[in-house]
């Protein structure tokens, strides 16, 4: 059901998703839809949650394989990031527009948290549970979801580049300020 409604966010955009085109998509009748999910809503937002753990995967990945510098593993971050983002038009599309949906743009606000604990875990673990690196932390995801929505809307490979540099600086001197 999610990679239908995902057809149909690229197709359609999410505000122009029902449920009768993702079960349409899916091959499937509403009774199905109806017993995974209570609204269009909620595919919706579970879709995001897919694309928001694609985020942190991708993420933790960057943590496993170790880069041998700070300045390298921000880099890696970024990419990963963006990355994620911007490899499928449907993820970048749902990415761009979820801002236009209060239900969608309230469940990506309430991750700005959750990647700013993920992100001072991984790029400064000694001062994991601070709340002014968290902060900081904070703003880097809210402005970076804010760069991202931005040049994903505008698709072009120079400005994913632009981003990536971007947000690498910024997430450097925010790591560099709270080291």
């Amino acid at each position: 059901m999610l990679d239908a409604c995902l057809d149909v966010v690229g197709d359609l955009g999410p505000g122009a998703t029902t449920v009768e085109a993702v079960c349409k998509q899916a091959g499937l009748s509403k009774r199905y839809f109806y017993e995974s999910f209570n609204d269009r809503e909620a595919v919706l937002i579970a879709l995001v949650e897919r694309v928001m753990a694609a985020v942190r995967d991708a993420l933790e990945a960057v943590v496993r394989n170790a880069p041998t510098s700070p300045d390298e593993q921000m880099r890696r971050l970024v990419h990963a990031t963006v990355d994620t983002l911007s490899a499928d038009t449907r993820i970048s599309r749902l990415w761009v527009e979820a801002n236009l949906y209060p239900a969608l743009e309230q469940r990506r606000s309430e991750a700005y948290d959750e990647f700013a604990e993920v992100l001072t875990r991984i790029v400064l673990p000694e001062r994991a549970g601070d709340e002014e690196t968290r902060d900081a932390f904070l703003l880097v995801v809210a402005g970076a979801t804010e760069i991202l929505r931005r040049g994903l809307r505008e698709g072009s490979p120079a400005k994913t580049s632009e981003m990536v540099e971007v947000l690498h600086r910024v997430g450097t001197a925010v790591r560099s300020a709270f080291a």
